[in-house]
C-alpha cells in the first residue's frame, strides 16, 4: 500500500468517525431505543448522499462530511426534534375512561353488597380483588411489546384450542354449558370468554405476516381453517353467545384484512342463516324461545319475557334521580343485579346518571375506533381492531339491555360487571394502549417509506 492509498483510507475512516459521532449525539436525545437503528440508517443514508455529491465536486471526504453535518444542523436540537416525533405516547384520555369505569363498578358492587343485600364486604372485596388483578394485568400488557405475539401465536392458538377441547370433559355442566375450568384456591377460568379475546389475536399473529406479501387463496383458506376449529369446539361446549361473538369478530377481521367486504357480507349472511337453522334444530335448552321472547313480551310476561318486563318496569319507575338504595323489588331480579349493573345504576341513581353514563360509553367506544387510523403497523392495527370490536359489541349490548327490549344473554358488562372476566378486559385494553404507546416507535423501515424521517425534518438554510 502506497502513501496516497494510506492517506485516502485515513480520510475515509475519519469521515466515518465524524458521521458516527454525529449520529450518536442525535440518538442520545431519543429515549425510544428501538428506533435508534432506523434513525441511524435513515439519517446516515441522507448524509452519505450529501457527502457523495460534494465529493463529486472535488471536496475531500472529511470536508464533504463536515459540510453535510453542518447542513443537517445541531445534533442536540435535531435529536430533540426526532424524540418528539418518535417517542412513547400514553393515551391518558382512554386510560382515565378505564379508571372511571373501574370506580363505577366498585361503587355499584359496594352498594349492592352493603345496602341492597346487607352482605357486608363479601362481593365488594372479591370484585376489588378482580379489579386489582385486572389493573396489574393492564399495566403488564401496556408495557409488553405486542409484536412478540407473532412469535408465540401458534403456541397460544394450540393452547387455547386444547383448553376448549378438554374443558367439557372435566367441567361441571351449567345450563347446558361446560365452559369453566377450575383452578386451585377457588379460581376459575371462563374458557370460552378467554378464547373470545385471545384466539383472534393468535390467528392474526399467524396470518398477518403472510398477508403482508399479498392476498392469495392459500392464506384465505388458512384463515378460515384457523377460525373454524375453535368455532366447532365452542359449539361442543354449547356456548352460543361466545360462538356468535367469535364468528362476528372473525368475519369483521377477515373483511378488514382482505378488503373483500362484499364476499365478507355474503359469507356473514350464509353463516347467520346456517347458525339460526342449527340453533332451531339442535338446541335442547329453549335458547331460541328465550331469544325470541322480546317480540311478544305482552303475551309472555310471566314466562320467558319475565326478566325483560322486570327491567322495563324498573326503568319506567326510576325517575330522574332514582330510588336510592332503598329499593323495593322482587327478590329474583334483586339477586341478579350484579349481572345487570346498568339496570342497577338507573334504579339507584335515575335517568340523569344513566344519560351521563351513556355519553361516557359513546365517548369511550368512539375513542377506541379513533386509535385505529393512527397505528401504521399492520399487526398493531389488527390488535386495535380486534380488541375494539370485541369491547364495543359487549358494551353496546350491555347498554341496550337497560331498555329491556333485547334478548337476555350471558354477556357481562365490561369493566363494571361482577366476575373474573374483568381481568381479561383490563389486560386487553392494556394491550391496546400499549399498541398506541408504540405507534411512533415501531420499525421505520417496515412501516414508512425511506424518506419519512428526512421529510419530517426542517433543515436550516446555510
Amino acid at each position: 500500500m502506497n502513501l496516497k492509498e494510506a492517506k485516502e483510507q485515513g480520510k475515509q475512516k475519519e469521515k466515518k468517525e465524524q458521521i458516527q459521532i454525529y449520529l450518536d449525539r442525535i440518538c442520545g436525545q431519543v429515549k425510544a431505543s428501538e428506533v435508534h437503528n432506523d434513525l441511524r440508517e435513515e439519517l446516515g443514508n441522507h448524509l452519505e448522499e450529501m457527502i457523495h455529491d460534494k465529493e463529486q465536486e472535488g471536496f475531500s471526504p472529511v470536508e464533504a462530511a463536515t459540510y453535510a453535518i453542518e447542513q443537517m444542523g445541531d445534533p442536540a436540537d435535531l435529536g430533540k426534534r426526532m424524540h418528539k416525533i418518535h417517542r412513547h405516547r400514553m393515551h391518558w384520555g382512554l386510560l382515565s375512561g378505564v379508571v372511571g369505569m373501574a370506580l363505577i363498578g366498585m361503587v355499584l358492587t359496594w352498594i349492592y353488597t352493603n345496602s341492597l343485600l346487607g352482605l357486608g364486604y363479601e362481593y365488594s372485596s372479591v370484585h376489588l380483588l378482580y379489579t386489582s388483578m385486572g389493573m396489574l394485568a393492564m399495566l403488564f400488557c401496556l408495557f409488553f411489546d405486542y409484536r412478540k405475539w407473532i412469535k408465540s401465536a401458534w403456541w397460544v392458538y394450540i393452547l387455547m384450542n386444547v383448553l376448549l377441547w378438554i374443558t367439557p370433559m372435566i367441567a361441571d355442566s351449567y345450563g347446558g354449558m361446560n365452559r369453566f375450568f377450575s383452578l386451585p384456591y377457588g379460581f376459575t377460568i371462563d374458557v370460552t370468554t378467554a378464547a373470545l379475546w385471545i384466539l383472534p389475536l393468535a390467528i392474526g399473529g399467524i396470518v398477518i405476516p403472510h398477508f403482508r406479501s399479498g392476498l392469495n387463496v392459500r392464506m384465505i383458506f388458512t384463515y378460515i381453517a384457523l377460525v373454524a376449529l375453535p368455532m366447532v369446539l365452542i359449539y361442543q361446549i354449547s356456548d352460543w353467545v361466545r360462538l356468535l361473538l367469535f364468528g362476528c369478530i372473525s368475519l369483521l377481521l377477515f373483511g378488514w384484512i382482505t378488503r373483500k367486504w362484499l364476499y365478507t357480507l355474503i359469507t356473514a349472511c350464509f353463516c347467520g342463516a346456517a347458525a339460526s337453522l342449527l340453533l332451531l334444530m339442535t338446541d335442547q335448552y329453549s335458547r331460541f324461545e328465550r331469544l325470541s321472547a322480546v317480540f311478544n313480551l305482552d303475551q309472555d310476561s310471566k314466562g320467558m319475557g319475565f326478566m325483560n318486563n322486570a327491567i322495563i318496569d324498573i326503568v319506567k319507575t326510576a325517575g330522574w334521580w332514582g330510588n336510592g338504595t332503598d329499593i323495593a323489588i322482587g327478590s329474583t331480579l334483586k339477586y341478579l343485579y350484579l349481572s345487570y349493573p346498568g339496570v342497577m345504576l338507573i334504579d339507584v341513581f335515575g335517568w340523569s346518571a344513566c344519560a351521563l353514563f351513556f355519553v361516557g360509553i359513546v365517548w369511550f367506544v368512539s375513542t377506541l375506533f379513533k386509535i385505529l387510523p393512527r397505528v401504521q403497523d399492520k399487526f398493531g392495527s389488527f390488535v386495535v381492531l380486534s380488541v375494539t370490536v370485541t369491547l364495543a359489541l359487549q358494551l353496546i349490548y350491555s347498554v341496550a339491555i337497560i331498555t329491556g327490549m333485547v334478548p337476555i344473554m350471558s354477556i357481562k358488562f365490561p369493566f363494571i360487571g361482577y366476575g373474573s372476566h374483568v381481568i381479561l378486559e383490563y389486560a386487553m385494553i392494556g394491550l391496546l394502549i400499549g399498541v398506541y404507546r408504540r405507534k411512533d416507535t415501531v420499525s421505520l423501515s417496515r412501516n414508512y417509506n425511506r424518506t419519512h424521517t428526512v421529510q419530517s425534518l426542517t433543515l436550516p438554510e446555510r
